[in-house]
């Protein structure tokens, strides 16, 4: 990765169910259950965070993507700042912003990008009118890839087709930590409400292995069971049905376990060694051994609800993702909607071993239960054969940074932004 940048850097700053007596109040019961729980979410990644990156004419900020995309990315985290009260607060290192302050940052960006088509010279412009945060893993950064993909479904139980895609259960609760206590972590908790118990929600083993569900919500389809459990790791995708109907699903809620790795287990296993896995070798590995498939997949607690969708997949900032620009990552950390930049690897599509350099501004428009700390990013490939394969072996090293405007250069105008008039030639 350091060919990518020059060499000169410098850096700155830096459940158990719980019984209750019917008189015990509701918020009462809250907080006990959260104060039990507590460590239970005090145990993420470790990470070294955002540093303030203070040399960044030093780096080549090249974009290997079209401007149109890009574009069309920036408009949709500004759609989504825009649906915001003007008093919510974006936090970059020792900075607040507010969501109209990130429209203008936002712009700003797209004027000097579409202003300045020298590398050198735009490198000039946001290396002044920006700062930028170096989001670093305290061990290495890991980037990999997610895509839309297309099932196979049916609208009742056959024998290939058993496995229910679930709407997110009425019963559900999310409880945030943040609001009890400002010494508490800004963390979710999720449960369900029995009676006059509030209890940890149902694991994957649980959910599809004694089946509670069933009776108590109506499945939006059935699916493989394989394919659901890669649907939910891609958090939406496309469903076409044994009736001809096809239908769009998304991302609605998890169950609040956490997310383990399958691709870790079969290592952990020697069924294979890191260098084979990826999401399709697992796949195979999945559809030859039925045998095995649910102790695989059940090694994994965390499940995910879907809800229907009428359009494109949505990220949890509830806009269109865009594909090749829209980043996922950790929402506790990092903005939601901030501009971004990653510097890392791609696979070459159809290639196993061949990668090419990924350099491009991106924008975080989304999250995922695998993304969790600093220096770890999700990149949305889109839909299709390339998507799935670029996103299945996307497994890469690199360099991630968080961007925003100076205050002092919000309320500028195009004029102020225009390069100097070349002399004409001889």
């Amino acid at each position: 990765m350091n060919s990518y940048f020059s060499k000169k850097k410098k850096k700155v700053d830096t459940l158990p169910a719980m019984e209750f007596s019917p008189n015990f109040s509701f918020f009462s019961r809250l907080f006990l259950l959260t104060a039990s729980l507590l460590t239970l979410f005090l145990a993420g990644c470790s990470s070294t965070g955002l540093v303030h990156f203070s040399d960044p004419e030093d780096m080549r900020w090249s974009d290997d993507h079209t401007l149109a995309s890009l574009e069309a990315a920036v408009e949709q985290s500004i759609i989504y700042f825009r649906k915001l009260p003007e008093n919510a607060a974006f936090k970059y290192g020792k900075h607040s912003y507010s969501p109209g302050e990130l429209i203008k940052s936002h712009q700003l960006f797209i004027t000097l990008r579409r202003t300045y088509p020298n590398l050198q010279d735009f490198t000039q412009q946001i290396s002044e009118k920006f700062h930028f945060f170096e989001s670093k893993a305290e061990k290495e950064n890991l980037f990999t890839g997610y895509y839309e993909p297309i099932l196979r479904g049916s609208p009742t139980p056959t024998a290939q087709l058993n496995t229910p895609i679930y709407p997110r259960p009425d019963n559900m609760v999310e409880i945030n930590l943040s609001e009890f206590g400002d010494d508490l972590p800004s963390r979710k908790l999720i449960g369900r409400i029995e009676g006059q118990q509030i209890l940890p929600f149902y694991s994957r083993r649980e959910i599809q292995g004694k089946r509670p569900l069933r009776g108590k919500l109506k499945p939006i389809a059935y699916v493989n069971e394989i394919d659901l459990f890669f649907l939910q790791i891609q958090g939406s995708g496309i469903v076409e049905m044994s009736n001809g109907k096809i239908i769009r699903v998304g991302y609605h809620a998890h169950n609040g376990h956490p997310y383990r790795s399958i691709g870790a287990k079969l290592i952990r296993d020697d069924v294979m060694t890191l260098e084979e896995v990826s999401m399709q070798s697992i796949r195979d590995h999945l559809r030859k051994n039925p045998e095995r498939v649910r102790s695989i997949l059940y090694s994994n607690p965390s499940y995910v609800f879907f809800r229907l969708l009428d359009g494109p997949p949505l990220g949890n900032i509830n806009v269109p993702l865009t594909p090749g620009r829209s980043l996922a990552a950790d929402h506790w950390l990092l903005p939601k909607g901030a501009l971004a930049y990653l510097a890392s690897e791609a696979p070459l599509f159809g290639e196993t071993e061949g990668t090419r350099p990924f350099t491009r501004f991106m924008l975080i428009q989304d999250t995922g239960g695998a993304i969790r700390g600093h220096g770890r990013g999700d990149i949305f490939f889109g839909q299709g054969p390339e998507a799935e394969w670029r996103a299945g072996h996307m497994k890469h090293t690199g360099r991630l940074f968080v961007m925003v405007a100076k205050k002092e250069f919000l309320d500028f105008n195009l004029a102020e932004t225009e390069p100097p008039e070349q002399p004409a030639a001889n």
